[in-house]
């Protein structure tokens, strides 16, 4: 009864904070459910102070910066390392699109990279935050990206590179608020943005927000751990100081060879029906890159020429 009534008075987004501060003061105690606030109260403060350091885009000029009807959205799965010179250089015709890890690559120019969370679940920011963004700003591709940010509250981690000053001055950025609960991507940035089963979601919410009417999944696998930064055979563990680094088994005690997370939390049935919801509904084409995908049972492999090879056609 106390749920339902919840429920009818309070809006999706208060519900989400009572349960976040529930969540942590349950699992982790007092003492990190104090720490946890406090830097959520910090990062937000220092980011409000840091607004003008940043050339902060609205959604119409987010939108109108768009360069191409398709979009390569790069998740960090092990095949990126099979994508060829040509294939790279075909991609580079049309928008590109990051999100998370993708910041360590060497292939080609970033027009967009969103990011959402750091180390789950860790309160050792810093050093994580530190190298990230020391990778980011070092890597020549993304010079001229746009980064999409989540920002409301608990973006904590946003709000921290933001706020401590870690992203390069002048950096154009777009912050996003998040649409809580289940349901389809949302048709505009003003309904927010959808996070269901990972970052995925996000990164193709906001694609399908901007209007691209082809968007293509790259470096999302999903059938096993392994990263394309990373040697053969291992996964990400994070390390004392909060560093990732290689390791056998992830955080979640997984393998390299086994199944990644995402796919755990349900991704590819969510991507199928989001795909069948962007076709019927905006006439927006999801597909995916590596023929060996998960995602490939639930949406078409992507062609070059601009047909459905292989895949739920």
């Amino acid at each position: 009864m106390i749920r339902e009534a919840a429920k009818r008075t309070l809006s999706t987004n208060t519900r989400h904070a009572l349960r976040a501060e529930a969540s942590m003061l349950a699992n982790r105690g007092v003492r990190d459910f104090v720490k946890w606030n406090a830097l959520l109260v910090d990062a937000t403060a220092r980011q409000r102070m840091a607004r003008s350091r940043y050339q902060e885009l609205s959604a119409t000029q987010l939108i109108a910066s768009r360069k191409s009807e398709t979009v390569f959205v790069f998740g960090s799965g092990a095949s990126l390392n099979a994508i060829t010179p040509g294939q790279w250089a075909q991609i580079a015709q049309h928008d590109t699109f990051g999100f998370t890890a993708f910041i360590y690559q060497k292939w080609i120019r970033v027009g967009y990279h969103l990011i959402r969370g750091g180390v789950e679940g860790s309160l050792n920011w810093r050093a994580y935050a530190e190298d990230f963004c020391a990778s980011l700003n070092g890597n020549s591709n993304f010079d001229d990206a746009v980064l999409i940010l989540q920002g409301e509250y608990f973006a904590m981690f946003a709000n921290q590179i933001l706020g401590y000053k870690m992203i390069r001055p002048n950096t154009r950025i777009f912050r996003y608020q998040t649409a809580r609960g289940e349901g389809p991507p949302t048709r505009s940035f003003a309904e927010g943005i959808r996070h269901a089963a990972g970052t995925l979601c996000d990164s193709v919410n906001v694609a399908a927000c901007m209007g691209w009417k082809q968007i293509v999944l790259a470096g999302v696998d999903l059938y096993d751990s392994q990263y394309y930064w990373l040697p053969p055979d291992t996964t990400v563990g994070v390390d004392d100081s909060g560093l990732m680094v290689p390791a056998a088994i992830n955080q979640r005690g997984h393998r390299a060879d086994e199944r990644h997370n995402t796919a755990r939390n349900g991704m590819v049935d969510l991507m199928g029906e989001w795909r069948l919801h962007l076709q019927r509904e905006q006439g927006i084409e999801l597909t995916v890159f590596n023929p060996r995908s998960l995602l490939a049972g639930v949406m078409p492999v992507y062609d070059a020429k601009g047909a459905a090879v292989a895949g739920a056609g």
